[in-house]
């Protein structure tokens, strides 16, 4: 089952890509899980996680200052729920992106620990953060533990459009408006952005994917009130924090509507998906999923990310750990390390198409 998901999730991000200005580009093949740097694999090893954790106490650091977000939400669940079963004291400090990278590629013993998502990678394509000093080869990528179906860009509930391809639409009828999304630099919201301006301008033209801008702002109470304000006509946001906003009785004022889901379709919501849509990059759909991961300094032991493996594979699979992230609005997923590793550096390379194949993003803020 792990393969099979792992194998589809690669399988959707395969796709090649055409540049903003109509010329055909080849993906660059990322690397197998064999030309992965030999200090990020975990090796064959076999250690019992609960003799090898009990008494340990971890710092987990993750990428964001938020305590209500999926970051901070999905890693302390699955923390908790490994210190319970091993006996172990791990705790989510959640201090941002940028030192939770200098901390995970500086740390030399196992006592720091990393959980984060895409942005890992995205924020060094993005040119965010020094690919030198950041990259993935500086770090262990781990287990993988769950996955966001809901990526999202949402509109008004007024607004004269009801997906992304409609928004497409009603840009090409009104060739002087600018319409503004709010995203945040350097992460999956800017990647969800540029693939909706790449087709935009394969649809339309450059002309009017032109008038699309980007309104760069922080946390998703941040872009509510950019919208809510006048200050951008969408915003990209997680679906199950902007769900309430779109529930009938919800004042007119500030109630919402999904209008691209940028991965699958989430059950019992009719909320439309950008492959549904049509949203394709040179004839071929984009479809995206963030997926959070745990990542290792590179002193950590085989035996510790064995440890590690275990622990998480144990505590995913178990009906309780499901329920739950299922009740935060997120879905469970167990890949070891070895699995995450060749997915994740081929994902880096496609999307690292998406990325090098868009104008620069200071051209596209307004």
């Amino acid at each position: 089952m792990k393969k099979l998901l792992c194998l589809m999730l690669v399988m959707v991000m395969a796709f090649s890509l055409v540049a903003c200005g109509g010329t055909t580009t080849t993906t660059t093949p990322a690397p197998a899980a064999s030309e992965a740097p030999a200090e990020n694999e975990g090796g064959e090893v076999e250690v019992d996680p609960a003799e090898f954790l009990k008494g340990k106490t971890i710092r987990v650091v993750i990428g964001s200052t938020s305590v209500t977000g999926d970051t901070y939400l999905t890693s302390d669940l699955v923390t908790r729920m490994i210190s319970e079963k091993y006996e172990c004291n791990i705790k989510v400090d959640p201090i941002g992106a940028g030192r939770a990278l200098e901390e995970i590629v500086t740390v030399k013993g196992e006592d720091t620990i990393m959980m984060f998502h895409d942005m890992t990678y995205l924020g060094v394509l993005f040119g965010a953060y020094d690919e030198e000093d950041y990259k993935l080869e500086n770090m262990i990528v781990g287990a993988s533990y769950g996955f966001n179906p809901g990526d999202s860009f949402s509109a008004v509930a007024s607004a004269p459009y009801d997906t992304i391809a409609e928004l497409g639409q009603w840009m090409s009828e009104n060739p002087t408006e600018t319409v503004r999304l709010a995203v945040e630099a350097g992460g999956v919201s800017q990647l969800g952005f540029n693939a909706i301006y790449m087709w935009i301008s394969e649809t339309y033209g450059e002309e009017i994917a032109a008038n699309l801008k980007a309104f760069v702002t922080g946390s998703t109470d941040e872009k509510l009130q950019a919208l809510w304000d006048g200050n951008c006509q969408g915003i990209y946001a997680a679906a199950s924090a902007v769900e309430e906003y779109t529930l009938d009785g919800v004042d007119d004022q500030l109630k919402l509507k999904v209008i691209g889901l940028m991965g699958g379709s989430i059950e019992g919501k009719d909320w439309p998906t950008f492959e549904e849509q049509g949203i394709a990059i040179g004839g071929t759909p984009f479809v995206f999923t963030k997926e959070y991961i745990a990542c290792y300094g590179l002193g950590a032991s085989k035996e510790f990310v064995a440890a590690m493996d275990a622990a998480f594979e144990d505590v995913c699979n178990s009906t309780e750990y499901i329920e739950a992230i299922e009740a935060l609005g997120y879905k469970a997923q167990c890949l070891t390390s070895e699995e995450v590793n060749e997915h994740i550096y081929n994902k880096r390379a496609e999307m690292a198409a998406v990325i090098a194949n868009c104008p620069s993003f200071d051209d596209l803020v307004g």
